[in-house]
């Protein structure tokens, strides 16, 4: 599969989501989740475990050709009124994997 077959099956889930929280009226975000391997970015690992929009992630894909080569997904994410995540334990683990990621890049430089 190639970057292009990838980013369109992306937004196409992304579109069917959305659609499908606003439908039902579901407060909702999605997190972006870093593959946080080894060619992985620094600006898509700082993203990973972060809350979005929808119409955020489609800026951010379109933006400095952040969609080529990218391997991170955006998972449906339901938030209270307030915008907080309903699971913030998903979010948190999300949240020290991309710091572990970060110590370790740290550390072999």
């Amino acid at each position: 599969m190639n970057d292009s077959d990838i980013h369109a099956m992306r937004l196409s889930k992304l579109a069917a989501d959305e659609a499908d929280c606003q439908r039902l009226q579901i407060r909702h975000r999605f997190m972006q989740m870093s593959a946080l391997s080894p060619s992985t970015r620094d600006s898509h690992a700082a993203r990973s475990g972060e809350l979005f929009t929808a119409d955020e992630v489609r800026e951010w894909l379109a933006k400095d050709n952040n969609s080529v080569g990218c391997r991170c997904s955006f998972v449906l994410v339901l938030v209270d009124d307030a915008g907080n995540p309903r699971s913030p334990a998903l979010v948190q683990r999300l949240i020290s994997a991309k710091d572990n990621f970060f110590a370790r890049r740290n550390q072999s430089c």
